[in-house]
């Protein structure tokens, strides 16, 4: 049996799956990743007659620095991901999914599972989202929706301010380098997701991981596939490249998340 059947196989047999996903998810859907040789951090961008590296634009302090550009970049970012349709993948994996229990943990900041119609209530997003704000100010620890801004000729009075304090805000996403990310938001979805764990384990179901798209640089999320499973449960782990793994319950297979995903 090849790794593909043997993947297969043990997703049909599974009574639960945990799902991670990395930036690889993203990227086939026409979404650029920010690392890697050919990620945002390596391009740069002209803003209001500078260039700035994507890298200096996705930092705390370009939000205290350089609002106008930081700003205009995120929106531009947000844009974006509101304008791309999850790539089919995700709708096949909802479908494989409905009948067994499920929990999506994902790096990505740009909502396409809960955009594709995964709930809400099954997804951690462990690097937040672009579609949420906080406060430059981190003594306030409330996270807001990100109002809707046109790009535009962007002023400083359009930027969004705290609804507390009347401070700058900047997106509730772990940025480069960031000591200033208020986790409040995603560490109500990780306590729903450690208790989606442990119930899973008490009631004995037949538990899977599947990990997709997820590179070494960053290993939030290989780390946390891992975890789940340890050398009890399988994990499969799909990706062009990078794929080796150090469990005879892993299985590696050397796709992209689209067609992995599509051959189920």
């Amino acid at each position: 049996m090849n790794s593909m059947s043997y993947a297969i196989s043990l997703i049909h047999e599974a009574e639960a799956v945990a799902v991670f996903a990395g930036a690889g998810m993203s990227v086939d859907s026409g979404l650029l990743p920010f690392r890697g040789e050919d990620g945002l951090w390596t391009k740069s961008i002209a803003m209001d007659g500078k260039s700035y590296s994507h890298l200096e634009l996705m930092s705390h302090h370009a939000f205290i620095e350089s609002p106008n550009a930081a700003w205009e970049f995120i929106l531009k970012l947000k844009e974006k991901y509101e304008q791309t349709t999850p790539h089919q993948g995700y709708s096949k994996l909802l479908d494989v999914l409905k009948d067994k229990a499920h929990f999506i943990v994902t790096s990505n900041v740009d909502e396409h599972f809960l955009k594709a119609g995964f709930d809400e209530h099954s997804i951690f997003e462990c690097h937040g989202s672009v579609n949420y704000m906080q406060c430059l100010d981190i003594l306030e620890r409330e996270v807001w929706i990100t109002p809707e801004i046109k790009t535009d000729n962007l002023q400083l009075e359009d930027l969004p301010t705290c609804p507390n304090c009347g401070s700058m805000c900047r997106p509730n996403v772990l940025l480069f380098g960031d000591w200033f990310w208020i986790p409040i938001r995603s560490t109500h979805q990780q306590m729903r997701y450690i208790k989606w764990c442990k119930e899973m384990k008490a009631t004995k179901r037949k538990l899977i991981a599947i990990e997709i798209g997820a590179g070494k640089t960053i290993r939030t999320i290989r780390n946390a596939a891992e975890s789940i499973t340890l050398s009890d449960f399988p994990l499969i782990r799909v990706n062009p490249f990078d794929i080796e793994t150090t469990s005879p319950n892993h299985v590696s297979v050397q796709m992209t998340a689209k067609e992995f995903l599509i051959s189920l």
